[in-house]
């Protein structure tokens, strides 16, 4: 009679294991060749641009009396050119350019 060790994970776990181990592989297998792919465009530039700007217009959100928003463009700076990475992470200290596309228009706090 076969009888269950204590120390065997079911099959559930060890597949969500196996799971999460492989999308961690594949996370950092894209993550690696994002970087590669950034560092050589930005050593040969005929390659294409390694960065860019997303141009956006400043509005500002100012929180009034009774949680009313009003929106408003910034006097001091009303435009302004955001810089940003041609690749899908981060990296630079720039965030990627879809990313900062995305989030052009939205309002910033005060």
């Amino acid at each position: 009679m076969l009888s269950a060790s204590p120390n065997q994970a079911s099959p559930a776990v060890r597949f969500l294991k196996r799971l999460l181990a492989f999308v961690a592989a594949l996370l950092f297998v894209l993550y690696s060749i994002d970087f590669s792919w950034y560092h050589l465009r930005l050593a040969v530039p005929k390659l294409g641009l390694a960065n860019s700007s997303v141009h956006r217009v400043r509005l500002l959100a100012i929180q009034n009396k009774g949680n009313k928003i009003e929106f408003q463009i910034d006097a001091l700076h009303p435009e302004e050119d955001v810089p940003c990475s041609r690749s899908l992470f981060p990296h630079a200290q720039q965030n990627p350019c879809w990313y900062v596309s995305r989030h052009a228009s939205d309002p910033i706090p005060l």
